[in-house]
């Protein structure tokens, strides 16, 4: 006890965070692997169709645990080790991560980059993370809100007027997430159940680790605009190095 006090109150939350965050994932992982083990080729339609929707919310569980306990511990890092990244590449590897879960909400995904867009310089591991975290968040906020018509989430990126890369996911209606939406979710987060007004709850998490991951990177997420598309975004520079690493 002695030592926790002597600790500063910020350190303590985050050692309880990450604590809890362990302790919140193990059963999930025990519900994954009975999952796994019911399947079987004698069940019903329905029943799989059940299985296969526990499953994918279990593994979005999951999912969203890591991405907040990478946050949390690159939280202590004073830098993280930046390299030149292709947006392109990393906007194909999270609609790849997200198809399963795009498929379940009937959901269509699209990736746009427009231009020939020059490296950029992020974390990588941190950035895909980010846009899995904004992209899961979104599918659910688009589906809840729309009828019973396929929606549609597009990732994609573009460069603004001083040549930095804008990137992140957007939709035909973001949920009502707007750049005031989103300021006030900051100052609401581990104060109120759902930070995010006006959206569904269960959704404004993944928002909020995004926006704690890109502000590890660079900047925060900021409500933007592409091909006519709301949504989220995050701003990355540009690299100054000629080749990737």
């Amino acid at each position: 006890m002695r030592e926790l006090a002597s600790l500063g109150k910020d350190t303590v939350g985050a050692a309880l965070l990450s604590t809890l965050s362990d302790d919140l994932a193990l059963p999930l992982v025990q519900i994954k692997t009975t999952l796994e083990l019911l399947d079987s080729p004698n069940l019903t339609k329905t029943q799989k169709q059940l299985i296969n929707s526990l499953g994918l919310s279990t593994e979005a569980g999951l999912q969203l645990l890591e991405a907040y306990r990478l946050a949390l511990s690159l939280a202590d890092t004073t830098q993280l080790p930046l390299e030149p990244i292709a947006i392109g590449s990393v906007l194909n590897d999270v609609a790849h991560q997200l198809t399963p879960l795009a498929r379940a909400y009937n959901t269509e995904l699209w990736v746009d980059t427009q231009g020939s867009l020059k490296p950029a310089l992020a974390h990588q591991p941190s950035l895909i993370t980010a846009l899995n975290c904004l992209g899961a968040s979104l599918i659910r906020v688009q589906s809840a809100n729309s009828t019973k018509m396929r929606c549609r989430i597009l990732l994609g990126a573009h460069s603004d007027p001083e040549g930095q890369i804008i990137t992140g996911v957007f939709t035909a209606s973001s949920g009502g997430i707007s750049q005031r939406a989103l300021k006030a979710a900051r100052n609401l987060s581990g104060k109120a159940h759902q930070p995010v007004l006006g959206v569904p709850t269960g959704t404004a998490s993944g928002v909020l680790v995004a926006d704690m991951l890109c502000s590890r990177i660079w900047q925060p997420l900021r409500a933007t605009r592409h091909q006519n598309l709301s949504g989220l975004a995050t701003l990355i520079p540009i690299s100054k190095q000629l080749n990737f690493v």
